[in-house]
């Protein structure tokens, strides 16, 4: 595997555990907005994803571009992806925050859901990328749901199943955080009773955020009707895989989980995730392990919940170490 080690990391003494990390950056005070161009991409079925685009001033043709993929429940506004972008901007990326097919700026343009399989809507938003200028490298950052559907599109692309994109090499590194690569084993984790909490949350949020254009389906007025869902699998198997165009929530976990697709992922990856965390067991990584290419660096951080990583000083030590990870592909480098 590659080679990388990323700074140390010390938790803050009073968000020991997965689930105090998880809650403290749930709960982090929102950054001030981080406001961008807005650019509306069209997908192949007539929905559409929105990327809000911040330009450092001194970037010019041949300068690195960055894709921000935000997880489930979140959007362009989502506090990490304010960070990361102010980060890397002022490394010098002009940086892409994504809203997908439904979430955010995409709220009233959607009629389908999007899930842990829409991968061809990142490709479809890097292409637009790629597209505005030839020269430029381009990375991506993916957090929690986004990184299942990032990994599970590289290793599609990788094994020839999905076309390969005329930018694809110009695709020069990638990263995820706290990806859940084994949908199946993360239902089954979160349908624990100590995960009760966790399912009120997301399902509560979820449903909130329907979209308008999904609430007249005829097919969701029939599903929404049986029952309100009570975990996550409910959600999945009574919403989200039927609307989707599965038959059930097991064939949509089989379907679109991206620990099927790593093995061939050719792209130097970044997979970050903590072995505390609660929502995506470490060991969906564990058995994993030999599918992993030579391309692909797994870190394990024995602290950090999902996607908290709040350190002593109430950062975020996850930001630093992917400011350590794209270092090679920063302006000048």
């Amino acid at each position: 595997m590659i080679s990388f080690q990323p700074p140390p990391f010390a938790p803050h003494r009073l968000y020991r555990g997965g689930h105090l990390q998880t809650l403290a950056a749930v709960a982090s005070k929102k950054k001030n907005e981080f406001s961008g161009i807005p650019h509306v991409v069209s997908l192949s079925d007539g929905d559409a994803v929105v990327l809000h685009e911040n330009c450092p001033q001194a970037w010019s043709e041949g300068d690195p571009m960055l894709l921000l993929v935000h997880g489930l429940c979140g959007c362009h506004a989502a506090p990490y992806m304010i960070r990361l972008a102010s980060q890397f901007v002022a490394k010098g990326f002009r940086v892409f925050r994504i809203d997908m097919r439904g979430c955010g700026a995409a709220f009233d343009l959607a009629e389908q859901l999007t899930h842990a399989g829409r991968g061809g809507d990142l490709v479809a938003a890097l292409d637009y990328i790629a597209s505005l200028t030839p020269r430029s490298r381009l990375g991506v950052i993916a957090v929690s749901l986004g990184g299942n559907q990032l990994l599970g599109s590289l290793g599609r692309i990788g094994a020839g199943t999905d076309s390969r994109p005329d930018w694809f090499e110009r695709l020069q590194r990638v990263a995820v955080v706290s990806p859940p690569i084994d949908l199946l084993r993360c239902s089954e984790n979160m349908q624990r009773i100590r995960m009760w909490p966790y399912n009120y949350y997301f399902i509560r949020q979820l449903l909130s955020r329907v979209p308008p254009r999904v609430k007249q389906r005829a097919d969701f007025q029939e599903q929404i009707l049986k029952r309100r869902p009570r975990t996550l699998y409910d959600l999945d198997d009574q919403l989200t895989a039927p609307l989707s165009g599965f038959d059930t929530a097991r064939d949509y976990y089989r379907e679109a989980s991206a620990s099927n697709h790593v093995a061939t992922n050719p792209v130097a990856t970044l997979v970050l995730v903590a072995a505390d965390d609660p929502v995506v067991p470490v060991d969906c990584f564990d058995k994993s392990i030999r599918s992993w290419p030579s391309t692909t660096k797994v870190y394990v951080s024995k602290h950090g919940g999902h996607v908290g990583f709040i350190d002593r000083n109430r950062n975020c030590w996850m930001d630093r170490a992917l400011g350590h990870w794209f270092e090679g592909t920063a302006v000048g480098r």
